[in-house]
């Protein structure tokens, strides 16, 4: 367990691990040889390259704490999410473009309802780039909004072994601490950062956590007097900063993104509909990509195939700006919308089926009322299949049928598989059998 929270609870036992503080083995001096690359070779075309990853020690920031009889009203209280972890990688100084470059693909992926996409992006512009605190801190926001705790605690304490007097990465940790149900670190962190940096909007959240403790803020600002920090930690010298400014956390705030052209749409592709209105009971629904709509006053907008309640279909005109599409990348989402669809699929033919077996019944009905049967012949009519019905209807209006009643009965008895000559038979044909 404890091997498994150092290595971000979702990080294979086999990677490896690169710690910038641990100090090598010494050994005895060798040739330098050239650096290659360890690769592993599957049975297919793709070749995986193992890299140098960037590990935090996290079984005490997550233990949990002792819970107090109110927890259990607290409902913004989140449970341990149990999704990998996103990788963290060597850290390094990223350049200014880099960051530029990811915030405006972040921002893409963010107006489009995609909170994944903009943590993968982060996610890849670390792996080119580097572990920055900055990126780190604002990869942890995004990790919160989507109620992954866990994930966002690991991130804020990597940008604070970069640069242990990161404001926002204390800020943030604290916040996510508090959705834990973990007051007394929550109660840390918000304080420490409160203490490098006052910000008003989180002064609630700091007194709510220290009430938690029985502890009352003081001060003109309402914290609590700077407790006495350590010779050790005053000694050390603060760590040189990145030349790039911090995210605003715990709201995430992107430059706006230039106009980028709108991904191509295929047909058959999976879709989800979002942001809709007019009808905002169509948001969340899934559906399937039919053509681009051809009439030239709906330019820009979707024939999409939606899908309904009770395995119902219908096909509606969406604008582009409202169908979001999947991320390959994201696996579990791209496994529940299949699986809806499979159930989907099964109501619908379902459905379909009786809806198919009532047509043929509606048509059995209707011969029966013009015709002059006994009760005996169409109840055992109805015992019938409605196909089966329909057929033995179909050959009685035949002119050789003198008797109408009397051929029902014998055909449906045939196809019951009864005697024909048991019970329903006709009372000429008993007396000539008693004779």
């Amino acid at each position: 367990m404890a091997e498994e929270a150092t290595n971000g609870g979702a990080q294979p036992s086999g990677d490896v691990v690169f710690d910038p503080q641990e100090e090598a083995p010494k050994v005895e001096a060798e040739p330098k040889k050239p650096e290659v690359k360890e690769v592993e070779e599957i049975d297919s075309d793709i070749e995986f390259v193992s890299e140098m990853t960037f590990t935090v020690d996290m079984r005490d920031e997550l233990k949990d704490e002792e819970m107090k009889p109110d927890d259990l009203d607290d409902h913004e209280r989140l449970p341990k999410e149990h999704e990998a972890w996103p990788q963290l990688f060597p850290p390094a100084n990223a350049s200014a473009q880099l960051r530029h470059d990811t915030e405006k693909a972040a921002a893409v992926a963010m107006q489009a309802g995609d909170f994944t996409g903009a943590i993968n992006v982060y996610t890849e512009a670390m792996r080119s780039g580097g572990s920055n605190p900055q990126m780190l801190c604002t990869r942890s926001a995004l990790l919160l909004k989507m109620k992954r705790p866990c994930a966002a605690i690991r991130d804020c304490t990597a940008a604070l072994k970069i640069n242990n007097h990161m404001v926002k990465a204390y800020r943030l940790r604290g916040m996510a601490h508090r959705r834990l149900g973990h007051w007394k670190k929550s109660y840390r962190d918000l304080t420490e950062a409160q203490q490098l940096k006052f910000d008003p909007d989180t002064s609630e959240m700091h007194k709510l956590v220290a009430g938690k403790l029985g502890v009352t803020l003081t001060g003109p600002k309402g914290n609590q007097a700077e407790p006495k920090r350590s010779k050790a930690r005053e000694s050390r010298s603060p760590p040189v900063r990145m030349s790039v400014p911090d995210p605003i956390i715990p709201e995430i705030h992107f430059p706006p993104p230039v106009a980028a052209p709108e991904q191509p749409l295929e047909k058959g592709q999976a879709v989800i509909l979002v942001g809709l209105q007019k009808a905002p009971q169509l948001n969340g629904r899934r559906g399937v990509i039919e053509r681009e709509d051809p009439r030239p006053a709906s330019k820009g907008r979707w024939e999409v195939e939606i899908r309904l309640d009770h395995g119902m279909l219908e096909v509606k005109s969406i604008k582009r700006e409202n169908i979001q599409t999947l991320n390959k990348v994201d696996r579990e989402a791209c496994k529940a919308w299949a699986k809806a669809e499979k159930a989907h699929k099964e109501t619908r033919e379902t459905r379909e089926q009786q809806e198919e077996i009532q047509k043929y019944r509606n048509v059995v009905e209707a011969k029966l009322s013009k015709l002059s049967l006994t009760e005996k012949a169409k109840n055992l009519l109805r015992t019938l299949g409605p196909e089966q019905s329909l057929s033995v209807l179909d050959r009685c209006e035949g002119p050789a049928v003198t008797n109408v009643s009397d051929f029902v009965i014998t055909q449906a008895k045939l196809l019951l598989g009864q005697d024909s000559d048991s019970d329903g038979e006709p009372d000429a044909k008993k007396a000539r059998s008693e004779v």
